[in-house]
């Protein structure tokens, strides 16, 4: 039960971020100039996607295969990422999530998680609000067990022998989403619940436009409607971004380097992209 706790964990953290303002189109980014000797690349991920719906460009699989390194938002392929995972799941003050609704929001999300995931919430002691609404964010995929690009380049890194490493740590992603109140994180449950008729309608959009590369219009349909997120965009993004640009700037100047961070990252004024080319390099898309 654990084991399969984090995995949700872990997933939820990463989809959220898919919900998120983009102004470029196109998955698929070479980053050059500035004095590279060589590019490297960025792609946008969404973090779950049912199986018939994963697809790769065919211009992805070929630059994969060009870069000497693989950086994902954490190192998924880290041994201890589960480990570590199970912990920082886990409320510290050891609180239940009846000790942090008020009655009438725990009846009202105690059976619709019931009845998305066939189990008690009781069952889940101390886990934090993110978990219960990690149920719910896979429930809108509309199937078991959607799959992880993230994941995906881990296996092919190891295939090719490529070193896989994180542009932070599942400590530092944690700890956004614990910097939220304790009312926002309710909140989000109880937003779950409000919005469980059209959750699965308004993924499928998603997937849509995410499938057509057509971010412009991603953005348009999704403005307003991160779910689960809501008052957390300049941590979960923004900041984070930020942070990322000496890591990406470091490594890009020695390899080159394959990037697959959410999608959420990438466009925007305060994206990766434009923080990249405020730096000086040129981006181009490789749709």
């Amino acid at each position: 039960m654990k084991k399969r706790l984090a995995v949700l964990f872990l997933l939820f953290f990463q989809f959220s971020q898919t919900y998120a303002q983009q102004s470029q189109k196109g998955l698929l980014w070479e980053i050059s100039g500035n004095g590279l000797s060589q590019p490297s690349y960025i792609f946008g991920t969404i973090h779950l996607i049912c199986p018939d719906n994963f697809f790769v460009p065919k211009s992805t699989a070929v630059k994969f295969k060009i870069a000497q390194q693989v950086f994902l938002e954490i190192d998924m392929d880290d041994q201890q990422m589960m480990m570590k995972t199970q912990k920082l799941m886990m409320s510290a003050d050891g609180k239940k999530l009846k000790d942090i609704m008020n009655e009438s929001d725990y009846q009202i999300f105690s059976k619709y998680f019931k009845k998305i995931s066939g189990m008690d919430v009781a069952m889940f002691g101390s886990a934090k609000p993110m978990v219960y609404l990690s149920f719910a964010l896979m429930k809108s995929a509309g199937c078991p067990m959607p799959k992880s690009y993230e994941e995906y380049f881990v296996k092919e890194a190891k295939a090719e022998k490529k070193e896989v490493f994180g542009l932070e740590t599942i400590e530092d992603q944690v700890a956004v989403m614990d910097r939220a109140t304790t009312e926002q994180q309710v909140g989000w449950l109880m937003d779950a619940v409000k919005e469980t008729e059209n959750g699965n309608a308004i993924y499928n959009q998603m997937i849509d436009l995410y499938k057509k590369q057509d971010i412009e219009a991603l953005t348009k349909m999704i403005s307003g409607q991160m779910v689960g997120m809501k008052g957390m965009q300049d941590e979960l993004l923004d900041k984070r971004n930020q942070n990322w640009i000496p890591v990406i700037e470091q490594n890009i100047s020695q390899k080159s380097t394959f990037f697959a961070v959410g999608a959420g990252h990438l466009g925007g004024e305060k994206g990766v992209l434009k923080l990249l080319q405020q730096k000086g390099y040129s981006l181009k898309s490789l749709l």
